[in-house]
């Protein structure tokens, strides 16, 4: 073998671990994103962690990474916006429950259910477990440090024309701070209702985020910076007239782990008063 092939096996093998590295940064690692927001109804601050999107993977043994990460920001609530687990999935259905329940020991924890984790199995032990509440196109009236939210859930993934969320509930007060989760992202359909803050999941953040063209798909589109007809709200925070809206691109990698620039993440968005 000539000093020269040697090289170039060398430099293939340095490329090699080089790609492999990137690769497992960007998919297997966790990062922790952090948004402040502020609100007229609020004293003081409230701290909640929004997570979507895990589709059966694990951090570590049972999670652990992903619980004592959580565990470290000290949230006052924590929201799952859905696709905890992948469809057809149902042996998954206790690993999920178990995260949930290990969450639910830092802070309450609120669920949706997004267009993978529907199963009725899944729902009826998310009802048994501690400190888990399952947001099934309900309403949850509760306090926190002395202000009061009202939380509302949809599981909606399809909207119809004529979707109209005055029909499940009655107008929010314009006493209470009124949070929306949904799975889906669809804010034409509900920014309207008088929501202080929707969250949400489902984008995966594109999978692939580009330099200055961000996510790679959306909605159906290929590099929808340049060839979607609207606001591509598929990852961060969106400022609207009535109401404001997260988007976390999740923690799965789901259908395969190829996030780029868009690693698995952990969301801490802080609500603070004016």
């Amino acid at each position: 073998m000539t000093a020269k092939v040697k090289r170039c096996i060398i430099l293939l093998l340095a490329l090699a671990v080089v790609l492999f590295s990137v690769w497992f940064y960007n998919n297997f690692t966790l990062k922790i994103t952090e948004e402040t927001v502020t609100s007229e109804k609020v004293e003081g601050e409230i701290k909640i962690v929004v997570m979507s999107d895990l589709h059966s993977f694990r951090f570590g043994k049972d999670n652990l990474k992903l619980i004592e990460k959580t565990k470290k920001l000290s949230p006052d609530l924590i929201f799952f916006v859905g696709d905890i687990y992948s469809r057809g999935q149902t042996s998954k259905i206790g690993q999920a429950v178990s995260l949930l329940e290990s969450l639910g020991k830092i802070a309450d924890v609120y669920v949706v259910t997004g267009d993978h984790d529907t199963d009725e199995l899944y729902k009826n032990e998310l009802k048994k477990a501690e400190n888990v509440t399952l947001l099934d196109y309900t309403k949850k009236d509760i306090a926190v440090k002395g202000n009061e939210l009202s939380l509302y859930g949809i599981d909606n993934v399809y909207f119809s024309s004529t979707f109209d969320l005055g029909n499940e509930f009655d107008t929010p007060s314009e006493n209470r701070l009124n949070i929306l989760l949904s799975h889906i992202p669809s804010i034409e359909h509900y920014g309207d209702f008088g929501f202080d803050f929707i969250f949400c999941g489902d984008t995966h953040g594109g999978m692939v985020r580009l330099p200055f063209l961000n996510g790679l798909y959306f909605n159906g589109y290929l590099l929808p910076e340049l060839t979607y007809n609207g606001i591509v709200t598929d990852k961060g925070l969106f400022e609207f007239e009535n109401t404001s809206l997260f988007v976390t691109s999740g923690l799965g990698n789901y259908p395969l782990p190829l996030r780029f620039n868009n690693r698995p993440e952990i969301c801490l968005i802080t609500i603070k008063g004016e």
